[in-house]
């Protein structure tokens, strides 16, 4: 199976394209019209390994890196090892290995389908170098301005997808956008990861704004300073592993957004009066 996902170019050998769920098709490259940036990472998913049977671990997420070569372990709330993915720096190539006894029950049933999960390692593994970063947001396409709309759950992400696109606004997802830094300036993309409100789009424009969402009595602004919007992106951001490997990069990119893009808090009514505020807030 083949993909695009973020201007980068992944190629997942031996599996299927539909093994995949719908929200993914957008994103084959036979639909998406191939290559979009000349990035590139393929991923020899080898299958069930004996080798991780029986293997545990303390943590969800673990991660190693002995000269340059990393591991990267996810086991089940019992601590049983799901599975592992390898690779080199800067992780354009990588191996994915499952345990035959534990994934497909924790994955079988999975919403993106038992292979979702093996698309958002590679991503954010890749994105390591390639500076960028996956939010868990809302994202979309304002009169050819990207903008974020994120919070913690239950502030409406999914609400605001929903009034955006009565409005006739364009919205690359309810879930989880993808931020990179690139030549131009700062770009957020679509991704096959919706959220309830089932919005998938492979597209992408110059981020213009990021919104702090919360539910309100009317629509209003409450600007941020710098520093205020990156500790609130710190719990936005996903970031599983919280190893140095993982982690300065991903504040690299945060303190750029932080800088270059600016933050408020947005306070909205659930009515269709919040697409013509973002409107006019924009064109401000």
């Amino acid at each position: 199976m083949t993909c695009c996902v973020a201007g980068i170019d992944f190629e997942f050998c031996n599996l299927k394209a539909e093994e995949f769920n719908q929200s993914f098709l957008p994103f084959m490259l036979s639909e998406a019209g191939g290559v979009l940036s000349g990035e590139r990472c393929t991923v020899h998913v080898v299958g069930a390994s004996q080798d991780l049977c029986g293997g545990s671990s303390d943590r969800a997420w673990s991660f190693e890196d002995h000269n340059g070569f990393a591991t990267l372990i996810g086991a089940n709330p019992e601590g049983e090892i799901l599975w592992r993915m390898t690779g080199a720096r800067p992780y354009e190539k990588m191996t994915f290995e499952w345990n035959p006894e534990t994934y497909f029950k924790m994955y079988a049933n999975a919403y993106h389908g038992p292979y979702g999960i093996i698309v958002i390692l590679a991503l954010v593994m890749r994105l390591l170098y390639l500076k960028g970063i996956v939010f868990h947001s809302a994202a979309a396409v304002v009169d050819g301005s990207g903008i974020i709309c994120t919070g913690r759950s239950g502030q409406g992400k999914s609400t605001i997808s929903t009034l955006l696109h009565a409005a006739g606004i364009d919205v690359l997802t309810d879930e989880r956008p993808i931020i990179r830094v690139e030549e131009a300036g700062l770009r957020v993309y679509g991704s096959p990861w919706p959220s309830s409100g089932g919005f998938v789009m492979n597209s992408s424009a110059p981020l213009k704004k990021i919104y702090f969402i919360e539910h309100g009595l009317k629509n209003e602004l409450l600007p941020l300073t710098k520093g205020a919007a990156l500790k609130r992106m710190l719990d936005v951001v996903m970031v599983p592993w919280m190893n140095a490997a993982f982690f300065d990069p991903v504040i690299e990119v945060l303190e750029k957004i932080a800088v270059d893009i600016p933050s408020s808090v947005l306070r909205f009514l659930p009515d269709a009066s919040v697409a013509e505020f973002i409107r006019r807030d924009l064109g401000q």
